[in-house]
């Protein structure tokens, strides 16, 4: 039983629990619906850091290394969706290896009819057979069923046997496939790595949430103690909704992603305007096309942006037509980093180096849309204030504080269960319907990140700790998972074909984008380690 301590085995591993009751087949997300869920779980609060980020990096060098990440995070999207295809392909539904002999992907099945000649209705002819139409019991044993009724007769079964592995209707959860192509070594180190990772999310999210409410609505003259005091209002909203099984409806989170664009389309079109009421010409000047001596802190913060692949098998899950998920997420990485391009290079330049706030929206606080005129101590001369300037201001100081109301929730469940999955492994199906216990972990998975976001409030250094795991989940853990779940098919011969397959799908490339997470990881860190 050690060897099992090291070596994958699916059916130790992994039990039937794992298994997600498939749905209906008239039920499913359409590729919109599917890309507004996406883009909601990628474009949360970490876009608020972009900006503060390129003015570290310098602007040109940060867009070049953005685009770089971008590619590097739909390469890890592709080998995850390979890597769902095969288990799909080679687990049963009690979580064991389906057994072929070798070559039988490969060798040419035998045709029990023409691929030229067309079915003849008339059954009653002398000596035509329809085995499809027998049972089980009926049908000799040598003539398989090899026409389902959903297959013309004339398909060629060449093709039949050819075709490309698929995500279907079960959902493997990352860990579950560490667990099956890694092994317990590879499923503690990825629960190792997400929690770190959720964890300095949440933590963001309290940050973000306090930070925005205690220089918007002040309660009492000290900025401490407004920050303390919406971070305990934070903590009485999301921590009880943490423990609740949430349902959110298709029509909220298109409208949210609506929201999303509209914010960001606001910010762009306003940061000029808000620079200049701010007197920032002077920090215009100090914004550098390269700032290498910054990399160490605007690298983390563009990866933060970009990961979302532990999402991946429960955004697809719901996905109806699963054949299109590597469009509907290449999409989702194409708008991001377009997105994430222009709000990194417009709020950069408007508002400089020492200009932009690192929660980029804040910077809206006492927006006037340039109507009102400023003595040199900062103080207001004269001017009369829209009303629409104000409501600008106020949506974009507060929306971002409003999102991560229903965001920290989401998270905080699922590292919930991913803790009490790892804690209780192959026992979890005898406690995960008890309501108790499934309470302390949802509590454990929200309550340290607000006590944190108590201690440490600036949002940069949180994203810089998040950062640094993302390498590992978003390029190191994908690309392995690609390249052992490859293996493994070899081995059980199985094909290697998948539907996602993409300009990435080469060991070189996979080897690549590990080794990249790997050097990232070991370069910030001793960045943070030095106190840079």
């Amino acid at each position: 039983m050690e060897n099992d301590q090291s070596s994958p085995s699916p059916s130790a591993a992994a039990s039937p629990y794992w298994q997600v009751p498939p749905t209906k087949q008239s039920e499913g997300f359409s590729p919109f619906v599917a890309f507004c869920f996406t883009i909601n779980y990628i474009l949360g609060t970490g876009f608020l850091t972009i900006p503060w980020a390129f003015t570290q990096g310098g602007l040109l060098l940060s867009a070049i290394l953005l685009s770089c990440v971008g590619i590097f995070s739909d390469m890890a999207k592709n080998y995850l969706l390979e890597s769902l295809a095969r288990a799909e392909a080679m687990l049963d539904v009690n979580m064991h290896w389906i057994k072929k002999n070798p070559g039988q992907h490969k060798k040419p099945l035998p045709l029990l009819y023409s691929p030229s000649i067309q079915h003849d209705p008339d059954e009653s002819r002398q000596g035509y057979i329809n085995y499809n139409s027998m049972s089980d019991d009926t049908r000799p044993q040598s003539i398989p069923a090899l026409l389902p009724p959903s297959i013309p007769p004339s398909t060629n079964i060449l093709q039949q046997s050819n075709e490309k592995y698929c995500v279907k209707s079960r959902k493997f959860e990352v860990n579950v496939l560490c667990r099956v192509f890694l092994g317990k070594i590879g499923l503690n180190l990825y629960t190792l790595f997400i929690c770190l990772y959720i964890y300095c999310t949440l933590w963001a999210y309290t940050s973000v949430f306090s930070s925005a409410l205690a220089r918007t609505v002040p309660a009492f003259q000290d900025e401490y103690t407004n920050y303390t005091a919406y971070a305990i209002l934070f903590a009485a909203i999301v921590v009880p909704l943490s423990c609740l099984e949430l349902d959110e409806q298709v029509t909220v989170q298109v409208t949210l992603t609506l929201c999303r664009f509209l914010m960001l389309a606001t910010m762009l079109l306003t940061a000029e305007t808000c620079a200049k009421q701010a007197s920032s010409k002077n920090a215009k000047e100090n914004v550098l096309l390269f700032r290498p001596e910054g990399i160490h802190k605007m690298l983390p913060i563009i990866v933060f942006a970009h990961i979302y692949h532990h999402s991946i098998p429960g955004l697809s899950h719901p996905v109806k037509d699963k054949r299109k998920l590597k469009q509907i997420f290449q999409a989702t990485c194409f708008f991001t980093t377009i997105a994430y391009t222009a709000v990194g290079l417009v709020l950069g330049s408007a508002f400089g180096l020492e200009g932009i706030e690192q929660s980029s929206n804040l910077n809206w606080q006492n927006y006037q849309g340039g109507t009102t005129a400023y003595d040199e101590n900062g103080l207001p001369v004269h001017g009369i204030s829209s009303w629409w300037f104000k409501v600008i201001s106020y949506y974009v100081v507060l929306f971002p504080a409003a999102d991560v109301v229903s965001a920290f929730p989401l998270n905080a469940i699922t590292l919930g269960n991913n803790l009490m999955g790892s804690f209780f492994g192959r026992r979890l199906h005898e406690f995960e319907n008890n309501r108790i216990i499934r309470i302390q972990f949802r509590l454990l998975a929200a309550c340290p990140p607000i006590l944190l976001g108590l201690l440490v409030r600036e949002l940069g250094k949180i994203t810089d700790y998040a950062g640094t795991t993302g390498f590992i989940i978003g390029f190191s853990f994908p690309a392995l998972l690609y390249l052992r779940s490859r293996q493994k098919a070899d081995s059980k011969n199985f094909s290697t074909s998948t539907l996602y397959q993409s300009y990435a799908s080469s060991k070189p490339l996979a080897v690549l984008l590990f080794s990249f997470g790997i050097i990232m990881l070991t370069y910030v860190t001793f960045f943070l380690a030095l106190g840079g």
